[in-house]
């Protein structure tokens, strides 16, 4: 397994961010006690696919590098706010339904052997989300082909597969997408949102200057602000970092 600076320099390559900005932010994670600590050269830590998941989800989702321990802190209590699945159907008859309890989902994920997922317990977060990608993507593959060394096709024989994961500010919301296509032309569709639990927050976009500066004097946070942003990676980032921490890439 990969120490913390070698993690820090492959986050920051396949995201396409600067490595200063992954080392300081895996710095202020590990002053807060949230990534494993170590020492340097032998006694250098062994990363983990957790510590992998709190430091992408940081760069990604937390305003400044300064508020990540306190996001990743938050993002420990998110639970699930929305589900939506289509169940295997032919191309462009599928119908998107929303889960019978959309407030605390278990994942389907029917036929795509993701266990690290549908596994989880009920009240799981999202960070439990990304750590069990990263664990899956160690080993995982779909193709339409056999692999050279092992004429077995996959279980799934698939012509696409994409998983998305997305961070929105400032409702810090987390998404995660997956559609698949398999080689008969059978769809796949299921979605999932999260949002923190201990961050309450009011939209006073709409509010007048004194009920604003009421919420404010109550300590209570009020986003007056019209400006959204979204930040994303797909499976290749997924790939990369799966693979990455569990030894099977360079």
């Amino acid at each position: 397994m990969p120490t913390p600076g070698q993690l820090t320099k492959k986050v920051a390559e396949t995201l396409g961010v600067d490595e200063t900005t992954a080392a300081t932010t895996w710095r202020a994670l590990r002053e807060a006690e949230e990534v494993t600590k170590g020492g340097r050269g032998r006694s250098a830590a062994q990363v983990t696919a957790r510590d992998a998941a709190k430091l992408i989800f940081a760069i990604c989702g937390s305003s400044t590098i300064k508020d990540a321990a306190e996001f990743i802190a938050r993002a420990d209590t998110s639970r699930g706010h929305g589900h939506r699945v289509m169940n295997w159907a032919p191309a462009g008859d599928g119908k998107i339904e929303s889960g019978a309890n959309p407030l605390s989902p278990a994942w389907e994920l029917q036929r795509l052997n993701i266990n690290t997922i549908t596994d989880l317990p009920t009240a799981h977060s999202a960070l439990d989300v990304l750590e069990g990608l990263f664990l899956w993507m160690g080993n995982a593959r779909y193709s339409t082909d056999a692999h050279e060394e092992n004429p077995e096709p996959p279980k799934l024989m698939v012509k696409q597969f994409t998983i998305s994961v997305s961070f929105e500010s400032p409702a810090e919301l987390t998404r995660f997408e997956f559609s698949v296509i398999d080689s008969d032309d059978q769809e796949y569709f299921e979605e999932q949102f999260y949002a923190p639990m201990l961050r309450a927050y009011y939209d006073g976009r709409n509010m007048t200057d004194d009920a604003i500066a009421k919420l404010r004097a109550e300590n209570r946070e009020v986003v007056t602000s019209d400006l959204k942003t979204v930040r994303s990676f797909s499976i290749h980032t997924l790939s990369e970092i799966g693979r990455f921490v569990a030894g099977n890439v360079g």
